[in-house]
């Protein structure tokens, strides 16, 4: 089958690990990364999804690594960041998307299960994906984590909110470590897109163009390219 050629922005062979690859901002960039050449890893919960990721990336000049998992399980993320670091031997880019939420509900009536999967579990997958892979990025060349966040907070989104701005605080601090030497870190902060999360989140919003989650894709290679050439120029090669 022959591969549609795209213009590249450097980015060809980098290694990419995306989580919440099978749908939204996960899936777009996933695509667009792959576009670009990059070697995708994508994670998520949805296998059809994943080989529907699979069939469109083959038409690109990248290529995809499927990796059906929940990052909320005991020793998944452990044991993925082994198996990258054994068959890759690097790692250049995480992109972190995924992310669970209650729909609009007073925070008076959040159970502690809710709170355990929509408030807890997303801090402790952020954390983990930091510990388990720093190692791996860290490796020469080194490398980028990308997390995604939400400037957008609404009153009746407790856990959510305070999930996102604990996952901030986590990597600013891991940030500020590395601000020398180490692992490049940015929180992006997309506009409101029409994913099926932002629908969840938030019931009853007005009707988000289509097409904003593909420029949020262009902004995520566009960063993932200054980047790049940015770390080219100071001897921190991604």
């Amino acid at each position: 089958m022959t591969k549609n050629k795209q213009n590249s922005h450097g980015l060809i062979g980098l290694k990419v690990l995306i989580t919440g690859a099978t749908s939204g901002l996960g899936y777009s960039t996933s695509i667009a990364l792959a576009k670009e050449g990059a070697e995708i890893i994508a994670i998520g919960r949805d296998k059809r999804r994943l080989e529907d990721l699979s069939d469109t990336i083959e038409q690109t000049i990248g290529s995809v690594t499927l990796v059906c998992l929940d990052l909320a399980n005991q020793g998944t993320i452990e044991e993925l960041s082994q198996k990258i670091s054994e068959k890759f031997g690097k790692l250049n880019i995480i992109i972190h998307c995924a992310m669970p939420s209650l729909q609009m509900t007073p925070l008076s009536q959040v159970t502690l299960k809710e709170i355990e999967v929509n408030l807890l579990s997303p801090i402790m997958i952020c954390f983990r994906l930091i510990s388990c892979f720093h190692s791996v990025l860290c490796r020469n060349p080194k490398g980028l984590f990308i997390y995604i966040s939400d400037a957008r907070m609404k009153k009746f989104n407790g856990p959510y909110n305070s999930a996102k701005k604990a996952c901030d605080q986590l990597l600013l601090a891991y940030k500020k470590q590395n601000k020398r030497l180490g692992v490049n870190v940015v929180i992006q902060y997309p506009e409101p897109m029409g994913t099926k999360l932002r629908k969840k989140i938030f019931p009853g919003e007005k009707t988000i163009a289509a097409d904003v989650v593909h420029k949020e894709a262009q902004k995520i290679i566009e960063t993932v390219s200054y980047t790049h050439l940015r770390a080219h120029e100071t001897g921190r090669n991604l």
